[in-house]
């Protein structure tokens, strides 16, 4: 395609795009879609990813279909599909699909969302079983180590806002190691056999999924890498449901449908 050079003089250019690592607000941007809305597929806001009815490649996006409603003054079919009524410079790229740059994220995908959530639902659980004072006073005892992020004040209170992948990263080398005596090897009496099962859920959850954000850390991956990663998360979402017996709110519980 034709472009205009800084010079004043036009030239033939071949642009190559790849991929693209932003966060959901710069995705949403770049897809022309609205806020809250999938940038890869159709599926309606709310679905759970993987349904049995709505799957994310019987329903990716086309931008040459969206081209030519566009073209054809179709506004209302591309508001159903919630894709603003613009021409996309992207589509103008050949051999470039903007509904699939995105490439996987650790930072906005996991570290601030996924592992974000599991910590302040963690919390609320354990405030629910009247622990969350055992939990923080083991969460600000951490010794000082090489590698190891040293937090003197509980995790709830630092501001959410504030946390990036620093914090982050430092809070799941030791959550497993601080919820375990606390919700496995505890030796509490009192615990009905709900609440064991209950805690054994909860522990499962955060320790399969510090596994596996520990493992996507990882430079270089094997099969046996592989299949350990694909492993946590099935066990993380066979366990994730736990949380929704807390006091949530229905977008948290949506949340927690919907990971």
């Amino acid at each position: 395609m034709k472009r205009n050079c800084a010079d004043g003089l036009q030239r033939q250019c071949y642009p190559r795009l790849a991929a693209w690592v932003g966060d959901f607000p710069e995705q949403v941007m770049i897809a022309q879609v609205s806020y809250g809305s999938c940038p890869m597929c159709k599926i309606p806001k709310g679905v759970p990813m993987g349904h049995s009815t709505f799957r994310p490649l019987d329903n990716s996006r086309d931008q040459h279909i969206f081209s030519e409603l566009l073209e054809d003054n179709h506004i209302d079919a591309l508001h159903t599909v919630r894709v603003h009524p613009i021409c996309n410079q992207f589509w103008q790229y050949p051999l470039c699909n903007v509904n699939r740059l995105w490439q996987p994220d650790e930072l906005h995908q996991l570290l601030l969302g996924l592992v974000k959530d599991l910590v302040h639902w963690l919390l609320k659980y354990l405030k629910a079983r009247n622990v969350k004072n055992r939990f923080d006073n083991r969460f600000t005892s951490v010794p000082l180590y090489p590698g190891l992020q040293h937090f003197p004040k509980p995790s709830d209170s630092l501001k959410s806002g504030t946390w990036q992948g620093k914090e982050i990263c430092g809070m799941i080398r030791t959550r497993a190691v601080n919820c375990a005596p606390i919700l496995v090897c505890s030796t509490d009496d009192g615990k009905t056999a709900a609440e064991t099962a209950s805690d054994e859920m909860v522990m499962g959850a955060v320790r399969t999924l510090c596994e596996f954000s520990l493992l996507v850390s990882q430079q270089n991956y094997s099969d046996l890498s592989l299949k350990a990663l694909d492993y946590a998360l099935k066990q993380f979402h066979q366990k994730k449901g736990i949380f929704r017996e807390q006091k949530m709110s229905k977008s948290a519980k949506a949340k927690v449908d919907n990971l």
